[in-house]
């Protein structure tokens, strides 16, 4: 705790590894708080130092001849200790409110105790009713009905409403000094809450956790929309008035107005009701599940909650996608510059910065794209305006075009293949390179058609939509184009037929899905052409499953703005060998000249009581090769059944095993079970699997663990067949027995032939020179290892 007290007080960057999972959180709580509440108390301190010297000061100024030069001296002496006292009274005022924030929370917890059942029925029944009238007064007439689906430049106007919605309530003032600690699941980051309430600063410490709208909303009507985005835009809806104008007389008053599903408010977003939740998250130190339970009692938004008491919060749980995504950041409203952020688990922290950078597209979602977005231009074309009308027959240019690239020309078979482009590169080959890509963005964020698109694809069937515009083209023929058709010999002319044969080789899409959600996907491409980054590339994947994606070569570009922006960054985990990589991280394109602070804790285990053995040959002296040409083998297939088994014989408890794949581990499983090695090991231990479905894991590991702590006179303990990389491989603590003996079977080496891992190594070669490639491969392998085993046996 001192040392780690230490990096934030003195170092500018830190790198933290401690291999004890529990004590290592345990750590980063008891030493950011302490170096919080002294930095507190050095503060006032130090603003009553300066108050005092500026009183004494302003003593010795007295009238002389140069009366003015004197006047201004006192002017300018009490403006700074005005400033000061205003800074001092406002970290006292904080601590009042605080005292005053307790009382009023144990007050509304002694309502809620006493407070009946039968008033939380009454509240739910009355939701229920409130949205069954909202959907009743919906209007059924034809020109009113699509008002909601509409592209129009109120949209456009009103966009900052919505971004003040987002951005919730803000403190004019300055706010407190702030730690974000960021872990890489909510379920780690639910660790630390418990690690802070068994602390000495579990009284005087606000917390918050802070997560989207996915994880937080509690209406059932918005959580099922299951997109994270559509969730954002329809709550975002709901925080509207109930009702639109829609016609509007010479004198600015409203002539009509017309309700929307839409535009139903939430009964959750009461302000009375989420402030008392805000205040008592900040009493009671609350994880996710505490903040939505309250939020059902109190029948407050959860999401707006913390928001709401992010000002006020001493201490900030947020996951790593929240950190490295600049969005998520600004939607969070964070204040990074002079905080804290302590970054754990930090082994993953690269991966969680290539995937905040990845935007996938499949083949299906532009052909989604495409499909409704001509349908949405065909019907409304007469209601958009020319400039609207405009930017959406480009995107639909643009995405027509990235779907000619993944799709195989008719001279060509369908071959498997992958490509990988620069930015530039690839706008050229997609012939969109004339297209200005950042107001098309703009627009349809300004706009929101994803969330129009969305409801459109839900209240219109492809095949309805297919019927109409039949209809449409027919009745609009003129009388000369009938003269036309009615006289023409060849059937190929017609032009009813040529469109009846348009519309039936127009690309069909599945019904699943949502072309909202899909043109989602298509706009974090596009915004990721326009940062037209040296590091960016574009993989294009044809065959089976076509499908583009985003790929950031270098993880530092996008975690520099992080870095310069905090007063600290420090990046702590079990296993972060190879410290390098941390450095690289850290340091960005700038030479590591800044103060850098690295502490490595031993483990709680002492060397003696730890035997680490390489086994190049089995028991009946067979060369352990477990390369991909030999590792399916028959002879080492059987060379790993003996070595388990006699392994289970010797050593008493619990034995992790892990394997490099699913389908390896399966395939071993599949041998030792048909040639009865199982049958031997079955009779010293109990065998588990690591199950696939996250559902199931718990589940497991309470069986595996009750089999090791109640042991038998027939068997001494449990056999775990893990995969590296996998839900077992890390976060978890196999402690005492749960753990005597982990064995890694075979180097979890990545694919070397992936494409995207071939031109990762080709860039770290030409940016670094050397065999930096060479080396970024083998540390893929020793990390895997060292997540594998570097927590697991103590």
């Amino acid at each position: 705790m001192k040392e780690l007290y230490f990096t934030i007080e003195e170092a500018r960057l830190g790198i933290f590894e401690s291999p004890t999972g529990t004590g290592k959180s345990l750590s980063i709580c008891c030493g950011a708080l302490q170096w919080y509440k002294d930095n507190k108390q050095r503060t006032i301190e130090n603003i009553e130092k300066e108050i005092s010297q500026i009183k004494e000061e302003l003593k010795t100024i007295t009238d002389s001849e140069d009366w003015l030069k004197a006047e201004y001296e006192k002017i300018k002496k009490n403006q700074a200790l005005t400033a000061l006292q205003f800074k001092l009274d406002k970290i006292k005022k904080h601590e009042d409110l605080y005292f005053e924030m307790k009382s009023r929370v144990s007050k509304l917890k002694n309502n809620i105790n006493q407070r009946s059942n039968e008033n939380y029925f009454k509240f739910n029944n009355k939701i229920e009713k409130e949205s069954e009238n909202n959907k009743e007064n919906i209007p059924v007439d034809q020109e009113d009905e699509d008002d909601d689906l509409i592209v129009d430049n109120q949209d456009m106007k009103n966009d900052s409403d919505n971004e003040d919605a987002e951005t919730g309530i803000k403190d004019e003032n300055e706010s407190m000094n702030k730690i974000y600690i960021s872990s890489r699941t909510h379920s780690q980051l639910s660790q630390f809450i418990g690690e802070i309430k068994r602390t000495a600063f579990k009284e005087d410490t606000r917390v918050v956790t802070l997560a989207s709208r996915q994880h937080y909303c509690i209406n059932s009507d918005v959580a099922k929309l299951k997109n994270v985005h559509l969730i954002n835009e329809r709550c975002l809806d709901m925080q509207k008035s109930k009702t639109n104008a829609t016609s509007i007389g010479d004198d600015g008053k409203v002539l009509k107005k017309t309700k929307t599903k839409s535009c139903s408010a939430c009964p959750y977003y009461n302000q009375n009701n989420i402030t008392k939740l805000k205040e008592r998250m900040l009493i009671d130190i609350m994880d996710m599940e505490d903040l939505v339970k309250g939020g059902k009692e109190l029948k407050a938004c959860p999401y707006y909650a913390s928001r709401m008491a992010l000002d006020e919060a001493q201490v900030v749980l947020i996951s790593h996608a929240g950190i490295v995504s600049s969005g998520a950041r600004s939607g969070f409203a964070l204040k990074l510059k002079d905080n804290v952020l302590i970054l754990d688990e930090a082994h993953g922290l690269a991966a969680a910065l290539e995937n905040a950078y990845s935007a996938p597209v499949s083949e299906i979602q532009l052909s989604l794209v495409r499909t409704y977005l001509n349908f949405y231009i065909n019907k409304y074309r007469a209601r958009l305006s020319s400039k609207n009308l405009l930017q959406l027959n480009q995107i639909a240019f643009v995405v027509g075009k990235l779907l000619g690239m993944l799709k195989p020309k008719t001279e060509q078979k369908e071959q498997s293949e992958t490509k990988i482009y620069t930015i530039e590169d690839f706008v050229v080959k997609a012939e969109i390179d004339h297209i200005n890509l950042r107001p098309l963005v703009e627009f349809c964020e300004s706009a929101r058609l994803a969330p129009k698109l969305h409801g459109f694809s839900m209240r219109y069937s492809q095949q309805a939509l297919e019927d109409q515009n039949k209809k449409v083209t027919v009745s609009q023929k003129s009388s000369f184009e009938k003269f036309i058709s009615n006289i023409s010999k060849t059937p190929d002319s017609s032009p009813i037929e040529e469109l009846n044969e348009n519309i039936k080789t127009s690309p069909q899409t599945p019904s699943e899905g949502s072309a909202g959600s899909a043109l989602y996907a298509v706009l974090a491409l596009l915004r990721a052409l326009c940062g037209r980054s040296a590091a960016g590339r574009v993989v294009a994947r044809q065959g089976s499953g076509p499908s583009f994606d985003h790929l950031l070569l270098d993880a530092a570009d996008g975690f520099a703005e992080v870095v310069s922006q905090c007063r600290s960054v420090i990046v702590a985990g079990g296993t972060m060998e190879p410290i390098e990589e941390f450095r690289e991280l850290l340091a960005g394109n700038q030479p590591l000249d800044l103060r850098l602070n690295v502490l490595r804790c031993g483990h709680v285990v002492p060397p003696e009581n730890v035997v680490a053995l390489c086994l190049s040959k089995g028991p009946s002296n067979l060369a352990l090769n477990f390369s991909y040409e030999t590792r399916m083998s028959k002879e080492l297939l059987n060379e790993v059944g003996r070595i388990l088994r006699n392994i289970c014989s010797i050593v008493p408890g619990g034995v992790v095993c892990f394997l490099p794949s699913y389908s390896y581990e399966q395939t071993v499983y599949e041998h030792l079970k048909n040639n009865k090695f199982i049958d031997g090991i079955s009779r010293k231990k109990s065998i588990f699997r690591e199950p696939k479905s996250a559902t199931e894991v718990d589940q497991v590991l309470q069986k595996f663990a009750t089999v090791v702590r109640n042991k038998d006179a027939d068997r001494n303990g449990a056999l775990l067949l893990s995969v590296v990389g996998g839900k077992l491989s890390e976060g978890l603590n196999f402690s005492d027995d749960l753990g005597r003996c982990v064995i890694v079977i075979g180097m979890p080496y990545p694919n070397i032939k992936s494409p995207e891992l071939q031109e990762k190594m080709r860039y770290l070669d030409r940016k670094a020179g050397g065999n930096a490639g060479s080396m970024y491969y083998e540390n893929l392998c020793i990390k895997a290892v060292n997540q594998c085993i570097g927590t697991k046996g103590y």
